[in-house]
């Protein structure tokens, strides 16, 4: 990526904050103090910058900008934090543009991991401001991803091991190395059991979730939803049907809520990281955007 521009917006705790989050820093992307604003969520490892957004930029209606968050999570946090983290993070920017910069419309944009941050946001219990849409770009099961990654049992022994440290009330203690071989990044139990475990807090698009429990992942939402899966999307195994994924997920969610833009990014791996499915995705969120 060439050099490009940010306005650092930096959120301070207040006293008062009941979820004791720290300060926070938020990054805007040109357009400056657009009245609308698109929330990109990151997943697994990364953080603001280091998804290359350009094509995005350049296809988005001029009265948006793209908003990147250092969250708790973010780059190698996340092996220490949760979503609920996610979801405190997210709150105190939404409300920052919300209320302090009067923004008319926010759209939260989740990749990867970030899919399941911003679902969580829309069902979470704390009841966090309300935003106008969502897009979940490479939505992808990690507990299916580490098991094609992993043989069954060593997932079953790793999931063991954070059970029992849990149980004895140290969910934030560190997994061994050897039970999470594949991270470079400490993993607490908690975090762990949450992303691989069946039922786990992350649990959202497995394919072997019941209809039920996918009614109320999906069933919450009640704002526009852009649902843009990569069409090679490597970390999906190749016995899930990815389309009937995508139909359970739709048929999930109530009736006109998942857009009909919604579909499969031409010849997309898990990073859309060609340059032509990157263009494709961009002028796909430009046209939802405009739509609602």
């Amino acid at each position: 990526m060439a050099p490009f521009k940010v306005v650092v917006h930096p959120l301070t705790s207040e006293p008062t904050d009941s979820s004791h989050s720290p300060s926070l820093t938020a990054y805007e992307s040109e357009p400056f103090s657009s009245p609308n604003a698109l929330v990109f969520i990151h997943g697994l490892t990364a953080g603001p910058h280091t998804t290359n957004l350009t094509h995005l930029q350049a296809a988005l209606p001029s009265e948006y900008s793209i908003w990147e968050l250092r969250m708790r999570s973010s780059h190698s946090g996340w092996g220490y934090s949760s979503l609920d983290n996610d979801v405190q993070d997210l709150t105190r920017l939404v409300r920052y543009l919300r209320e302090d910069l009067k923004n008319k419309r926010i759209v939260l944009m989740g990749a990867s991991t970030g899919c399941q941050g911003a679902l969580e946001y829309n069902n979470h219990s704390s009841q966090p401001p309300r935003v106008d849409g969502y897009i979940l770009i490479s939505p992808v099961s990690d507990r299916e991803a580490a098991n094609a990654l992993w043989s069954s049992e060593a997932l079953a022994e790793s999931l063991t091991v954070a059970k029992e440290l849990i149980d004895q009330g140290k969910e934030c203690a560190t997994m061994p190395k050897e039970h999470v071989p594949f991270f470079a990044t400490p993993v607490t139990a908690a975090r762990w059991w949450s992303f691989a475990a069946t039922g786990g807090v992350e649990d959202y698009f497995a394919s072997d979730i019941s209809d039920e429990v996918l009614a109320d992942k999906f069933g919450r939402v009640d704002k526009p939803l852009l649902i843009l899966p990569a069409e090679k999307d490597e970390l999906v195994p190749a016995s899930v049907d990815k389309q009937l994924l995508l139909e359970r997920w739709s048929t999930a969610a109530p009736k006109g809520v998942v857009s009909e833009l919604s579909g499969f990014i031409p010849d997309a791996d898990h990073v859309v990281s060609s340059s032509e499915a990157q263009k494709w995705l961009a002028e796909r969120v430009a046209k939802f955007l405009s739509s609602i």
